[in-house]
């Protein structure tokens, strides 16, 4: 205020100076003020003083930010808009001095992790168990067919064979009834059919039947090892036959 008392007193004198004398080409040049500057001097009346008088400012409450027009505030003290980043702190009540609140979540306990491990685990350990199943279907499909079947040779002492004329043998899984079949010397008008053990459950027609020859009990002949999943059956080569066990033929 008290440099605009000043300018007022400068206008003033130089308008006194003005018309009391000549047009010198010396003399400084009156102040001549703009139309904004009019106004805002003659915003004061003469009776005004810059007295210590108690703060005219209007508390913080009347304050308004500029979003809008000014005209729409009148009355009012209208500040401008504050920048993005003081907004973007009052929003999230983060002020420039204020600590950041820590986060309020909480850690998972442990036995989530615990239960999650195990969880993944046993799907892990069921998958593998799954793929390795399946692995092996698909190789005794290649190797046995189906039905699934083995043949091989083998001189047992039956119809004169040899080894230049073996007896050839043939076993089946038949839907779940295991069967073997020889044809002593390779004679197909002489052949036996051996019946094996009738297999049941869930997937007894994919049961791999296999067999071999092995003197079990020491008599000189090769007696007949029947091999169906983790199960075998000895059939004893006796009288020029083999035996199922009981003495059945």
């Amino acid at each position: 205020m008290t440099a605009m008392k000043e300018q007022i007193a400068q206008h003033t004198s130089a308008q006194t100076t003005q018309q009391q004398l000549p047009d010198d080409p010396l003399a400084p040049k009156p102040i001549r003020f703009t139309q904004q500057q009019a106004r805002v001097t003659q915003a004061y009346p003469p009776h005004y003083e810059d007295a210590d008088e108690p703060s005219s400012r209007p508390p913080r409450s009347a304050m308004r930010y500029q979003d809008t027009l000014p005209h729409q505030y009148r009355g009012q003290t209208v500040l401008p808009a504050p920048p993005e980043h003081l907004r973007r702190q009052r929003l999230t009540g983060n002020a420039p001095g204020q600590q950041q609140r820590p986060s309020t979540r909480r850690n998972k306990h442990w036995s989530v992790y615990l239960v999650t491990g195990m969880a993944t685990m046993t799907a892990l350990v069921i998958g593998l168990n799954s793929l390795g199943s399946w692995w092996q279907h698909v190789q005794d499909d290649w190797t046995y067919g189906y039905p699934r079947t083995y043949q091989t040779d083998a001189v047992v002492g039956h119809n004169h064979d040899s080894r230049a004329h073996p007896s050839h043998f043939l076993a089946i899984n038949l839907h779940g009834q295991v069967e073997v079949f020889e044809l002593p010397a390779g004679d197909p008008t002489k052949v036996h059919v051996f019946l094996g053990p009738l297999l049941s459950g869930n997937g007894a027609d994919q049961v791999v039947v296999t067999i071999s020859f092995v003197d079990s009990d020491h008599d000189g002949t090769p007696d007949l090892v029947l091999h169906y999943g983790d199960n075998e059956e000895v059939l004893d080569n006796k009288g020029g036959t083999f035996q199922m066990p009981g003495g059945k033929v």
